[in-house]
């Protein structure tokens, strides 16, 4: 482990670095970068809006009433800045197509984004308040994750849930222009909220999404609570007792990649944009199935398929073992590696109804999922978590083999997706909820929120 400095603790090194950093600093093509990170959420949570499991919670979020403050998305209605957060940050995990960030190991967007917007648009912030507000609280949270190497998961925590909360408050922070001291407390307020298990995968359950949404609202009251002086411990990263020794596995970790590099490299800039509409660690598998598919491979003719992947890709994708052979929910399905493999292959597509629970129950990716297994691959484990590499072979019953490796999924920042295709998933997530005019008024708006004088623009346009 590294050892932090010993004159400031790391969140009054943050602290100082959120209340210092102006909007002018900012790298013009990071703020580029951060519109498109928006297009894609608000996409992802437009799309699922009406999703059953959030149905029950936008009914829950309405019957505990509240100040009409801030925006419920694509549900006509307004409420408290907590609860519009924890209703937005929920429905833009629910399809799991949300961004992510490899070494952070997490979801950044979706945990500080609804909280910081909500916040926003209840003090009529601007729009270049939003953006500086966003980005230092995305680098917030992928740094503290950073800091675990990739191994918080060995212990059983879900970094978009426990570091999405400091980011969220460091957002929120930052767009109330709380002081160093006010920014450090709510930092360590928001230790005392950091919450997410890994154990929402064993059953297909619907908390996983809650783990966006939780820490989106939870920033929000650190923050609200730091603006008053409420005091919040200031060694909360780097104390005996504190997050990132007590969330650890086995105390691996590396305080320096919270405050190394501060300001000058910017983590959040190396965000993917998910092109399939499954777990992260199941991307390269994705698009190796889908090149097998243009290298001429059919379901039909397959006689086995073997993959390659890392270790926690088969801890996370292939175990328990029945729920990824015979998914059962869409849960199941999107953190299975058979069934991503095979619907991929079988469909040659990657998208939300591949998910579906009815596509679960199709004979012919049931058939393949039969002939699919999967090994550690050394070389690949290698490279956690700067990359997550696989390798997929299919043999054919004519005894003829096809192989297709992947080092970066489409998406990821060294395979980019373009502006235009980030628009084209957003039409493809919010065409039945929004009509083509209404699109591109919100896709305007987005991308050109750092001229507007009040983002509640944006909100009333999505809400």
């Amino acid at each position: 482990m590294a050892e932090a400095k010993k004159d400031k603790t790391l969140a009054e090194i943050v602290a100082e670095f959120i209340t210092s950093q102006k909007y002018e600093d900012l790298p013009p093509a990071i703020t580029e970068h951060l519109k498109h990170y928006v297009v894609d959420l608000v996409g992802c949570t437009v799309g699922a809006s009406r999703e059953h499991q959030l149905l029950d919670l936008i009914d829950f979020v309405k019957s505990e009433g509240g100040n009409e403050n801030s925006s419920v998305f694509a549900h006509g209605f307004k409420t408290s800045c907590m609860n519009a957060a924890l209703a937005n940050g929920t429905m833009g995990h629910a399809f799991d197509f949300d961004d992510d960030h490899r070494e952070g190991t997490m979801h950044p967007t979706v945990a500080v984004m609804p909280g910081v917007f909500a916040l926003g648009e209840k003090i009529g912030a601007s729009g270049k308040d939003f953006v500086r507000a966003l980005i230092l609280g995305l680098e917030v949270m992928i740094r503290v994750g950073e800091s675990f190497q990739g191994k918080t998961y060995y212990q059983g925590f879900h970094p978009t849930g426990t570091c999405g909360v400091f980011g969220s408050a460091a957002a929120c922070a930052a767009i109330l222009g709380l002081d160093t001291k006010q920014t450090t407390y709510a930092l360590g307020l928001a230790g005392s909220f950091a919450a997410g298990l890994l154990e929402w995968r064993t059953e297909g359950s619907w908390q996983k999404p809650l783990q966006a949404g939780h820490p989106a609202m939870m920033g929000v009251l650190a923050a609200r609570l730091a603006q008053k002086n409420y005091i919040g411990a200031r060694t909360i990263f780097d104390g005996p007792d504190g997050f990132i020794r007590a969330y650890s596995f086995q105390d691996i970790y590396d305080y320096s990649r919270i405050t190394g590099t501060l300001g000058q490299k910017w983590e959040m800039d190396e965000t993917s944009i998910k092109v399939h509409a499954c777990c992260r660690f199941g991307a390269p598998l994705a698009d190796c199935a889908l090149d097998l598919y243009q290298q001429g491979v059919r379901a039909k003719d397959v006689e086995k398929i073997l993959t390659k992947v890392g270790d926690f890709t088969i801890r996370v994708l292939a175990t328990p073992r029945e729920p990824k052979v015979r998914p059962v929910t869409h849960v199941d399905a999107k953190f299975s590696l058979p069934y991503t493999v095979a619907v991929a292959l079988v469909k040659n597509r990657t998208g939300i109804e591949e998910f579906k629970e009815e596509v679960l129950r199709d004979p012919e990716v049931l058939s393949l999922i039969d002939k699919i297994s999967w090994e550690l691959d050394p070389e690949a484990e290698k490279f956690y978590p700067k990359a997550y590499p696989a390798t997929v072979i299919a043999t054919m019953k004519d005894g003829k083999t096809y192989e297709a490796h992947v080092d970066f999924p489409k998406g990821d920042p060294e395979n980019p997706a373009t502006i235009e295709e980030i628009v084209d998933k957003f039409n493809l997530l919010t065409e039945k909820f929004y009509d083509r005019d209404r699109r591109e008024r919100v896709v305007d708006k987005i991308l050109k929120i750092d001229t507007l004088d009040n983002i509640a623009e944006v909100g009333d346009l999505l809400r």
